[in-house]
């Protein structure tokens, strides 16, 4: 028997029937038949060659624990020549996955939350270790390593932990108004180092007034544009305010 019911992630498929065992709610689905291209000779082919059962764990419905047991079907390049057998397309789980798509979304999401690696765990049913691997997924997709600066930068520091170094030193792009680079620490050395290798580009650099950073910039750079932040240049002006005032 077929269900018309249409779930998140399994609209494509064909819900061949649902069962309730010790409080988890299982899913029997497939896809239907349509042509597929060999992934070799690239010629269309509908012939099947079998099927394999996958077990996988999906997020929760009607408040139950789900798995999802996907028939997926192989099919046969017909080419006489080539006869390869491959896995059908399917929107469910990636390759290789135990998990599907809408439940490592799911855990994407109670990660971006600011929950632990252990709550995550334990509200999904699966391992410290499936979160941190799904959490590191999920960074790599929004850190990309920039080859070249543009032409307008800022430079700061800020409060850190990173391998026993109080301070890091955080590169932006104040036009786009997003981070580009974070480095271990603020030392002169390591910024200078840095933009050597990639400020190629760089014309302008909006900073505070740090004797260090102002150094590392002109040494690496060859004395660009620079613009003291506004806060930090209407600090410098109270302080010499200040003095003034005690002096007199």
């Amino acid at each position: 028997m077929n269900f018309n019911m249409s779930l998140p992630g399994l609209e494509a498929f064909r819900i061949k029937k649902t069962v309730e065992n010790g409080g988890v709610f299982q899913l029997h689905v497939e896809l239907d038949v349509k042509p597929h291209r060999c992934p070799v000779c690239n010629v269309l082919t509908k012939k099947v060659h079998d099927y394999r059962t996958q077990k996988i764990q999906h997020s929760k419905l009607f408040v139950r624990e789900t798995l999802i047991f996907y028939r997926k079907r192989r099919y046969k390049c017909e080419q006489p020549n080539c006869e390869k057998r491959f896995y059908e397309n399917n929107s469910l789980v990636e390759r290789y996955q135990r998990q599907s798509k809408e439940l490592k979304q799911a855990i994407a999401l109670e990660l971006i939350h600011g929950k632990n690696f252990k709550s995550v765990a334990s509200r999904f049913n699966i391992s410290s270790t499936t979160v941190m691997r799904r959490f590191d997924e999920v960074g790599s997709s929004f850190l990309k390593e920039t080859e070249e600066l543009p032409s307008v930068i800022a430079i700061d520091e800020y409060k850190g932990d990173s391998d026993g170094e109080k301070y890091q030193t955080i590169i932006a792009d104040p036009v786009d108004r997003k981070p580009l680079e974070i480095l271990p620490d603020r030392k002169k050395e390591t910024v200078e180092t840095y933009l050597k290798e990639h400020g190629q580009r760089v014309e302008m650099v909006v900073m505070d007034m740090s004797p260090s950073f102002k150094a590392a910039v002109d040494q690496a750079l060859g004395r660009p544009i620079v613009v003291a932040d506004r806060f930090h240049f209407c600090r410098h002006i109270y302080w010499a305010l200040e003095r003034v005032r005690r002096k007199e």
